[in-house]
């Protein structure tokens, strides 16, 4: 499959921007010019080095002064846009704990900064570095899951999605705060989520470990049946850590909760590898970071909003998917993740309470595949029994997409990018006694199978 890079179009601009660098002495500054040390590295700090740093999703670091001053124009560019942070929630609707926007007065600095020399000013000025963990967002893991040895990828072909079954040997029950899958080789991962496999599953029975294994037909899905675990908790199949870009760490702390892991519990990567051209390994691994608090609440991720039956007609610049899902137990919604394809255009999230009343809780009008954004809310929202989680989305199909691989064909719901998907990740908080088969309306006498992006 052709690869679609993260910062395709931010590393456009710095092509463009290192082009029209001055490589001449950088004349002296007026005394109203921005200088690195003192207004533009905090904002770096803040809202940009988690990415721009060795080992991190984005192309180039942005720690140091030498790091960042070739890019200085392209990081106006970017900001002064809005392209960069990756964020694209309407501001005016909801209110998200993990927002990445900045300020106009953030926006302001960092531009004079570029149109004024780009000076590093003094070193005293500079505040303390930033200290990272190896690459983990979620700090130091209590417990590192991992394949139990390298994969081999392919140099050059598509490489269709599988899954690799991993012997977790969890011997006890766990609540989990935050995990973090980290891609063990960047260059191709496309994409990749971690799932628990609850004891007792017939899901991949059978399976080698640690091998890339394709799924057959009916394979998947829930075991409804699975007893409760020696806690008392229901295990469930369900989505542990999710790796796209714009989407590494994921902590499940607001509203006192956690994620569960039933002890015998298995992980299985769902992973999707870009050939790069030439022989290459992976071995990723997941981090869980447990939880502190004794009697957590049930945090727990599925595709709860799922359409499957959609046919995008050739050239349609604005087709038209809803999904729709109801609650069948009291539940609060915490995270949201919109998911589609290079079709993908806007999106919408609405709930609709058994009153009638409707809350609009998140609309993405430019929807970008190449940033698969999560939202957490602010405050976790109630989700009252019959509550109705509803979605609008739209795609484009026609030639002004840029970034349509072939804008003269009808496209439908499958799982390479290529095809199209309409899926909503949500996170939802429930009791922990309570059984999460049992949240979402039950479709064909069951839960819908995981779906792959």
């Amino acid at each position: 499959m052709r690869k679609f890079p993260a910062f395709l179009f931010f590393c456009a601009l710095v092509a463009t921007a290192v082009s029209q660098v001055s490589q001449a002495p950088v004349s002296a500054a007026t005394p109203a010019a921005p200088t690195f040390n003192k207004d533009v590295l905090p904002i770096l700090q803040q809202n940009c080095q988690e990415c721009h740093r060795p080992g991190a999703i984005a192309p180039m670091s942005f720690m140091s002064y030498q790091q960042v001053r070739p890019y200085a124009r392209a990081i106006q560019k970017a900001v002064v846009a809005k392209t960069m942070p990756p964020w694209f929630a309407d501001p005016t609707v909801g209110h998200f704990k993990n927002a990445k926007m900045l300020t106009a007065d953030q926006i302001a600095t960092l531009s004079a900064w570029a149109e004024k020399g780009a000076l590093e000013g003094d070193p005293k000025d500079a505040p303390a570095p930033v200290q990272f963990q190896d690459g983990w967002t979620i700090g130091t893991p209590d417990i590192i899951v991992r394949y139990p040895h390298p994969i081999d990828i392919p140099a050059t072909g598509t490489i269709d999605q599988a899954n690799v079954l991993v012997y977790a040997h969890f011997d006890h029950d766990v609540w989990v705060q935050a995990a973090q899958v980290l891609p063990g080789n960047p260059k191709i991962v496309h994409h990749m989520k971690a799932w628990i496999r609850p004891p007792g599953s017939s899901w991949m029975k059978g399976a080698p470990e640690g091998e890339l294994y394709q799924p057959k037909r009916g394979e998947g899905g829930e075991d409804a049946t699975a007893p409760s675990s020696a806690s008392g908790v229901k295990p469930v199949q369900d989505i542990l850590a999710k790796f796209n870009p714009g989407v590494e760490g994921q902590e499940f702390t607001v509203g006192n909760a956690a994620k569960f892991i039933a002890a015998g519990s298995d992980i299985v990567f769902e992973a999707h590898y870009t050939a790069d051209g030439k022989p290459e390994t992976d071995q990723s691994a997941v981090g869980i970071v447990l939880a502190k608090q004794p009697t957590p609440e049930r945090h727990i991720t599925t595709t709860a909003i799922s359409e499957r039956r959609f046919e995008i007609p050739a050239g349609d610049a604005n087709y038209e998917v809803r999904g729709e899902v109801t609650i069948d137990t009291p539940a609060k919604l915490v995270w949201v993740q919109p998911h589609m394809h290079y079709r993908g255009k806007d999106y919408e999230l609405t709930v609709v309470y058994p009153s009638g009343e409707k809350v609009t809780v998140l609309r993405v009008p430019t929807y970008r595949f190449d940033w698969q954004v999560g939202y957490e809310l602010e405050t976790p929202l109630e989700l009252p029994q019959g509550t109705k989680l509803m979605t609008v989305s739209h795609y484009d199909n026609s030639t002004a997409n840029k970034f349509n691989p072939n804008p003269s064909i009808n496209v439908r719901y499958g799982p390479q990018s290529w095809d199209e998907m309409n899926v909503s990740f949500v996170g939802i908080i429930v009791d922990t006694k309570a059984d999460p088969n049992k949240v979402f309306e039950r479709r064909g006498g069951g839960f819908q199978r995981p779906a792959f992006e």
